[in-house]
């Protein structure tokens, strides 16, 4: 056994086992021409990695003393915050900002009403007869004035056709003077013809598309006052309304449900159901629920009918998913039968780009 090993230990355990003691040369050399190994000593690790985090660890204690020691002395003498001021200038900008588009609404309804008093005020005032009829349909519709805070009224969209109307002509005026009589004179008339109509039209349109919307999740809410009205069980209306509100992902029919259950709550059932109907005058479905509603709260008899009603709906809903069936059905053939001649293309392009290396048909090639 070579010596220099015996000495490349630096601790050896003593004889009775109380600790280590430097190794003396009696105890090297028992080791020496003998097959024993001498007993090593080895440190925990994880005891070692917790030592060094120590150091790290004091750092970390005296920065959060540190940080509360600011906080505590920026409350004691209130010292402002160097991006308090940032945040300040920022919520003026807001403010500022919300100040001009309030100032450039009320500068648009001022506009609007000056222009509906010069109107109203000439031969070219709305015609009363139909005011009733269009202020139905701009309220259906949701037409507001520039801001958003009520429905436009009958005179003021009257006021802005007719503005524009003037405004046209006076281009076309223009035109027909210094450029050309007849693209002048076809301007005006063009203009005449259709600001008198279009903007109607569009209107009716939106009420159309609203009117549908109303008609196609109808039955669903009828469907949850159906045995409350067979019941007769005096369960108020505006309850059941509120859940069906949550329940439904139609816009149009939270302002139905808002509709009914605002005239429920301020006239009650019996009388709300007359401005309901009003309201909804073009939708049938509304009418006769609405009558339903007044027979039933005068102690009539209607409950074949509300049976008849109920069973109509569903058979108009069938119907009307079983239309859209179709029109999928047949929008996916169209769909097919247009990508087919691509596909096959591809499939010929395809077969002859490897024609050449079907060994099948090398022959016929030839």
């Amino acid at each position: 056994m070579n010596l220099n090993w015996a000495l490349s230990f630096p601790l050896l355990t003593s004889s009775d086992g109380e600790g280590t003691t430097p190794g003396t040369g009696g105890e090297i050399l028992q080791y020496v021409g003998q097959e024993k190994e001498p007993e090593y000593y080895f440190m925990d690790n994880e005891l070692i990695n917790q030592m060094l985090m120590l150091p790290w660890l004091k750092i970390l204690i005296i920065l959060l003393i540190v940080l509360i020691a600011v906080m505590f002395i920026i409350k004691i003498f209130d010292i402002k915050s160097p991006f308090r001021g940032k945040a300040v200038t920022k919520e003026l900008g807001y403010l500022d900002k919300i100040r001009k588009r309030d100032a450039a609404i009320i500068q648009a309804n001022n506009q609007i009403n000056r222009i509906t008093r010069i109107v109203e005020h000439s031969p070219f005032a709305i015609n009363r007869s139909n005011y009733d009829y269009i202020a139905y349909n701009i309220e259906r519709a949701n037409i507001k004035i520039p801001g958003g805070t009520r429905i436009m009224k009958p005179e003021e969209l009257n006021a802005l056709i007719v503005a524009a109307e003037v405004a046209l002509a006076f281009v076309g005026l223009l035109l027909a003077i210094f450029v050309s009589a007849p693209a002048g004179l076809i301007l005006i008339v063009a203009d005449f013809a259709v600001l008198s109509s279009l903007p109607m039209m569009y209107i009716r349109t939106l009420v159309k598309t609203k009117d549908n919307e109303v008609v196609e999740n109808f039955a669903d809410m009828y469907l949850m006052i159906h045995y409350v009205l067979l019941a007769s069980a005096g369960t108020p209306l505006s309850s059941i309304l509120k859940s069906f509100d949550k329940t439904t992902n139609s816009e149009e029919m939270h302002r139905y449900v808002d509709c009914c259950v605002h005239y429920f709550d301020t006239y009650g059932e019996y009388q709300g159901t007359n401005y309901i109907t009003k309201q909804y005058r073009e939708i049938p479905q509304v009418g006769k629920l609405m009558r339903l509603i007044r027979q039933n709260n005068d102690g009539g008899d209607v409950r074949a009918e509300l049976i008849g009603f109920r069973n109509e709906l569903l058979s108009a809903k069938k119907y009307a998913i079983r239309k859209r069936m179709e029109k999928l059905i047949l929008k996916a053939n169209r769909s097919f039968n247009i990508l087919l001649p691509i596909l096959v293309q591809a499939i010929i392009s395809a077969m002859a780009i490897y024609f050449k290396d079907i060994s099948m048909t090398s022959s016929f090639l030839k």
